[in-house]
Formats: C-alpha cells, structure tokens, sequence
C-alpha cells in the first residue's frame, strides 16, 4: 500500500497541474520535480515485498524510513518554499548530507551480511541507522526552524506581500513534518514489524493529504491578462522609489487607512490600499515596508488603539463586540494581535 500510494502520488503530482496555473509552473508548483523524484525512490522498498523476513530487508526499511524518509523530508520544505524565497544555499549542503543519508540504504542492510570471528553485522547496520538518523533529523529541524522565520517574516514583521508567500500551508507543512519526525522515531525505537506497518500507513495518508493540499496552487498571485505570458503580476516589492512619489503615496495611504478608516475592513489587503490610493501594489507594498514598518503592524496598531477608544467610549461592550466594531473579526485574531503588538498600541 505504501509502494503504490507513492507511485500514486508521483504520477498526480506530475502530470496533474490546475489551468491557468500550469502557464507558469515554476511560480506556482515549486519543487514539483523534487516532489516526483522522491515518492518515485519507494520503489527501492520492493525486496520487501519478496524477502520479507530477512535481516537485511528490514535494516533496509528501517533505513528508508529514518534517515532518507528524514532527508525526504528536508528536501521538500527546501525545494517548496526556499524556491519561493529565492534561495539556493541549502542545496550544496543538504545535497549532500543526503548522500550520506541515500549510503544508509545500502551500508546497513549490507552490514548485516558480513558475519564471522564474533563480527554483528546486524548491531553495525543498526548503529549506522541511528546515528545517519540523528544527523538527518537535526538537518530536517533546521529546515523546519528556516520556513518557521519565513512565515513569521510575511506572517507578523513583514506581510508586506500576503500573497507570494502561502502562510497557512507553511505552517500545515512544518506540523507534518514535526509529526513524521516523532513518528519515525517511535517506530525506529520500538524496533517491531507491526509499528512499522502502522507508520508505513500514517505516512501514505499524511503525503495523501499533502497532495491534496498542494494540487491547487497555494500561492495567489494573479495574471495579466496582456503581456505578462502567464506570469504572475504579484511581486516581492524591490524598486527604488524618489523621494517625491514616495511621499505623495505615503500621504495617500495615511489618508486612506487612517482618515477614511479602511483599518475597519477586517478583510484589508494592501491589493486593496494601492486601488483606493491609484498606485502601483509592489511601490505601495514598498512604502509599508519603509514608512510605516510593515503592513501587519501598522494597521493592526491602528486597530488597537481604536479598541482601546471603543471600550472606554463603551464600558459594557463584550470582547467580541470590541474585536468586530475594530477590524479584527474575531476575538481570537484581537487577542492574538494583541499579545503580539499590544505595547506598542
């Protein structure tokens, strides 16, 4: 079942990409041919289904599924959303401590081949699992660590571009991969053919559900509709402003957001800010980032303060009432604003 729902998986994630979107599958599928490449790699799990009592069969499962499943894993965090963040410096090294890793699946069923003169292969195969295990593990906690500071960089500091960066699905992802670790090591530590099953089980159904997710695109930058050629128009704001434009749009944005009151909207993008003030959304992007210290920061200040004038105006307003006549929508974005920005407001 395990052989099968990867195979499954490789071929949907391939062949399968939703229009318009496959214009530009670069944008909008990254790492999509890491992703194929890597469910397709199950097929080394076949001795499995023919000797599946040896030794040798199960170090080799047990290689697969601890350092390379880890590896696996590390790979696909860094091609997805390092691709996105234009950032290539994880490949050299993790490149190769995943031949290290893609060396267990070979050195520890072949170790316990070699017998004679009190030699354990079997105990050798073990130690070079584990300790390739270990190494992988901290390898995929310093990817998880990597998109952790990247959401929480488009998240809260930033959000200077809600759309380039897809937030939710980061941090979907970065839980699957906190939960395969503990479960790899559960079954690495138990050492029993039935937990291995049960994990080979949980982890075809978390990859399904991977899958599932990211067949459509999780990042929304729109098209052009003349002269962009499928590209999405949505940008990591990265020009130069003059001195002159950039305060003409600093102006209008404070008198949109602040006079006008559009901090009330608790569906405001700044997609919306550059159509009211008639500007270009990556200058406007930029002059959040550099005026007013974020997008995220200045109009949920804003808000603060207005709940701060809100409650004093109405003393028996419920936290509810407060949070939803402010801009925040719910209580539980108010609070977690809040916690966040609160000495600031």
């Amino acid at each position: 079942m395990y052989i099968m729902g990867c195979l499954v998986i490789a071929a949907v994630r391939w062949f399968h990409m939703c229009r318009p979107y496959d214009r530009n599958p670069l944008y909008y599928y990254p790492g999509r041919k890491a992703t194929t490449l890597l469910y397709l790699t199950s097929l080394t799990l076949i001795p499995s289904l023919i000797i599946p009592e040896t030794e040798g069969v199960w170090l080799l499962l047990k290689a697969y599924f601890l350092p390379v499943t880890l590896f696996y894993m590390t790979i696909l965090l860094f091609s997805y959303f390092g691709g996105i963040m234009h950032w290539r410096r994880w490949r050299k090294p993790t490149l190769t401590l995943g031949a290290i890793a893609l060396l267990a699946l070979i050195a520890g069923p072949l170790a316990s081949l070699i017998k004679g003169n009190g030699f354990n292969g079997a105990l050798l195969g073990n130690v070079i699992i584990y300790t390739l295990g270990a190494l992988m593990t901290a390898t995929c906690i310093i990817a998880v660590r990597v998109v952790l500071r990247w959401t929480r960089r488009f998240d809260v500091e930033e959000y200077s571009n809600p759309e380039d960066f897809p937030v939710n699905f980061a941090k979907k992802m970065v839980r699957i991969a906190m939960v395969t670790v503990v479960l790899l090591w559960t079954a690495a530590i138990l050492n029993n053919r039935n937990v291995m099953a049960v994990l080979e089980l949980l982890l075809v159904g978390a990859s399904v559900q991977m899958l599932i997710s990211a067949l459509h695109p999780q990042r929304k930058g729109s098209f052009e509709e003349e002269g962009n050629q499928g590209k999405p128009s949505a940008q990591v704001y990265s020009y130069k402003i003059a001195s002159d434009k950039a305060k003409t749009i600093a102006i209008a944005i404070r008198r949109e957001v602040e006079q006008e009151k559009a901090f009330l909207d608790p569906h405001l993008t700044i997609q919306d800010i550059a159509t009211r003030c008639g500007f270009n959304r990556t200058y406007v992007a930029g002059i959040f980032k550099t005026e007013f210290g974020g997008f995220f920061r200045y109009v949920n200040t804003l808000r603060l303060q207005y709940a701060n004038e809100y409650r004093a105006a109405h003393p028996n307003a419920s936290v509810g009432e407060i949070a939803e006549a402010s801009g925040f929508g719910s209580r539980q974005s108010y609070y977690s604003v809040k916690e966040e920005l609160g000495k600031e407001a």
